[in-house]
């Protein structure tokens, strides 16, 4: 990921009262339905503001960002009954070092926006979803919001489902502030 990307810097805005009045972690969750028996990669998982109630539900979480400090501040938060759940990667993305189908599900919170190579994320969670693999991807929409990314990194929802074409759309929710769509790899 390079361009626009949310400095470690800032971290504690990830989970401020205020993005949590707006995007409910545990709302997102819950719209994704993830099964017990999931292993989840969360890309771009920042501070675990998704990964900590994705842990608590799933399996395995492999909790991925391109910065260190963002994966410190997370291990200082995870309870000690999902240390085992949580496994931290640093890594840049569109590339993941995950071995080939692998995971069950990817989570994007507000990142999609910063890859740059969507072409090659799609091609990496071909290669490391196992068939039948949920994408869930919650950003900005392509107009003004009380917070988020400039306008001109946005991504439709149309431009996110063009992006990954071998996902099928199931499910979508747009709200004032954000959208969240939940993706199957097709058959």
């Amino acid at each position: 990921m390079t361009g626009h990307r949310f400095s470690a810097d800032h971290s504690k805005r990830l989970s401020d009262e205020s993005r949590r009045k707006v995007q409910p972690a545990e709302d997102i969750v819950q719209r994704m339905s993830p099964r017990p028996s999931e292993t989840v990669a969360d890309l771009g998982c920042g501070t675990g503001y998704i990964t900590l109630p994705l842990a608590a539900r799933v399996t395995k979480v492999y909790a991925i960002d391109a910065q260190q400090a963002m994966l410190d501040r997370l291990a200082e938060h995870v309870p000690e009954d999902l240390g085992e759940r949580i496994v931290t990667i640093l890594a840049e993305l569109p590339l993941l070092p995950l071995a080939d189908a692998s995971i069950d599900r990817a989570v994007m919170v507000n990142v999609v926006h910063e890859v740059d190579d969507l072409p090659l994320l799609h091609s990496e969670l071909r290669r490391c979803m196992r068939a039948g693999g949920m994408l869930s991807i919650v950003d900005f929409p392509r107009r003004e919001t009380s917070f988020g990314p400039p306008l001109e990194e946005r991504l439709s929802e149309e431009q996110v489902l063009e992006a990954f074409p071998s996902f099928q759309k199931v499910k979508v929710w747009s709200f004032s502030e954000f959208y969240q769509l939940e993706l199957q790899q097709r058959p």
